[in-house]
């Protein structure tokens, strides 16, 4: 006699359940492609979107905009300046940030504050985290840690 449709997580003794199931993964969309060879991605919240003229925001998660720059052999060869898909999250706002990085493949952030949670979902992913001042320009705060030139 058979009373359910899983075997040992919680519903009984049948062939179906919870246990092995496939198709979780997500396909990669094209916009989620890695930079280039050679080159880094690096994320930087900012205040506004004026390219390489924005001010680096005082905080991360909450920050109005995320700058995504690929840098080649320390010269810039792309900005994208993103409205931050976590700024107006309600709770977990540097958990989403994180996933979201890593899904647009960020390697480097430069950030002159971060949570604790967000500061560990970015190291266990391999993502080298910089400490820059608040309210420089986003060329400056680069120069600063020897990203570019």
């Amino acid at each position: 006699m058979s009373y359910g449709y899983g075997r040992g997580r919680g519903r009984g003794w049948g062939r179906r359940g919870w246990g092995r199931q496939r198709g979780w993964g997500v396909p990669q969309q094209p916009w989620q492609t890695p930079p280039p060879t050679g080159e880094i991605r690096i994320a930087v919240p900012v205040n506004n979107a004026e390219g390489m003229n924005s001010m680096v925001s005082q905080v991360f998660a909450r920050s109005p905009y995320i700058a995504l720059i690929d840098v080649r052999d320390g010269h810039v060869m792309s900005i994208n300046v993103l409205d931050n898909p976590a700024a107006s999250v309600p709770q977990g706002a540097g958990l989403a940030l994180a996933q979201w990085l890593i899904s647009k493949n960020v390697r480097v952030v430069l950030a002159p504050n971060m949570g604790a949670n967000l500061a560990q979902a970015l190291t266990q992913a391999g993502i080298y985290i910089y400490q820059v001042a608040p309210n420089m320009r986003l060329a400056d705060a680069l120069r600063s840690v020897g990203l570019i030139k």
